[in-house]
């Protein structure tokens, strides 16, 4: 199951507070601020912009020209506004006095957000998110957020986008990488399913860079590599799946059709030698089967045609006998 990212900013939506400068202030500043108070955006942005052009190294007008942008939802052009206040701040209040009010505006778009999450509203969840992440980018949440929005719409491959920007802000963020992890398994399954094995490997060697211990990560890698005919590379993975559960059954029948699978292609080739040096190596898994569950028809017909390959008459013949004895079992319940 993919989760939501609940919001982590405790920051309270507070009311703007306009200071007013003193008579020896910038009077547009000053008309800004209180154009702004008055919800007079129009003015306050005219008169906000004149003070810029007044002291253009003023962080303040950036400031409360960026708050009024953001309240007519010009949300770019109020990112750059209180981006350009951070870089401008003169001193550590200054900077967390504008870190307030991007987070103030963030917040406002992100909690809307996840409010429609909450109510499977996808579509007007993602037009909240892609607000929240305009005016503050840096902030892993509402990428978490929207990525789930964008996943539960069947916009995969915009979510793996979305995830794998919000994986530079925030590496180690479990949520993250466990919402990365469905997307990432969600496309490599698609695309399994369709032949496209090559394009399923590349997603689930994308699990194994951020989250090498998800469960039957390696099987999978293994079992896209079988289908292309990456042998080698397939029991080296399934290998690697043992180390989980070394009695697996399924790994193990499945390193015996690799083994066997590269033999084949060996004779073909006439290199009769290389090709016993596999069906030798094919053995031991199906030996271990055996070892495991000795009542497994399939596991001695695999055994009786190894030993068949490798001219082990005599081993051949006991596997035919163990077969014909538990077929006859099979008939006789």
């Amino acid at each position: 199951m993919i989760y939501v990212a609940r919001t982590a900013v405790l920051v309270g939506l507070l009311a703007v507070v306009i200071v007013l400068g003193g008579c020896g202030g910038d009077p547009a500043l000053t008309s800004g601020k209180v154009y702004l108070g008055q919800e007079d955006y129009v003015s306050a942005i005219e008169q906000l912009q004149l003070a810029i052009r007044n002291d253009p190294g003023a962080w303040e007008p950036h400031l409360y020209l960026g708050m009024a942008y953001a309240e007519t939802e010009e949300l770019e052009m109020a990112h750059d506004e209180f981006f350009t206040a951070l870089d401008l701040a003169q001193s550590e209040a200054d900077e967390e006095t504008v870190e307030n009010e991007i987070t103030r505006y963030w917040l406002k778009y992100d909690k809307q957000g996840e409010q429609y999450n909450e109510a499977a509203q996808f579509t007007d969840a993602i037009e909240q998110f892609e607000k929240a992440i305009i005016i503050d980018d840096r902030k892993p949440e509402a990428y978490i957020n929207l990525g789930y929005a964008l996943h539960m719409t069947g916009q995969h491959d915009s979510a793996v986008d979305v995830f794998e920007q919000a994986l530079e802000y925030a590496p180690d963020n479990e949520v993250l990488i466990e919402n990365l992890v469905n997307v990432y398994e969600t496309k490599a399954g698609n695309l399994a399913a369709v032949g496209n094995y090559e394009e399923a490997l590349m997603f689930f060697e994308k699990i194994e860079q951020v989250a090498p211990e998800t469960p039957d990560l390696m099987y999978n890698i293994a079992l896209m590599h079988y289908q292309l005919k990456n042998y080698r590379q397939a029991i080296k993975y399934y290998r690697r799946q043992l180390e989980e559960n070394e009695d697996d059954k399924d790994v193990l029948y499945r390193i015996f059709l690799c083994h066997w699978a590269i033999a084949g292609d060996l004779k073909e080739l006439g290199q009769e030698e290389a090709a016993k040096d596999e069906y030798r190596a094919a053995l031991n898994p199906l030996l271990q089967l055996v070892e495991l569950e000795d009542s497994n028809v399939t596991y001695h017909r695999a055994l009786m045609r190894v030993y068949n390959e490798l001219g082990q008459e005599k081993e051949a013949l006991v596997e035919v006998r163990k077969i014909e004895q538990l077929l006859a079992g099979e008939q006789g319940e």
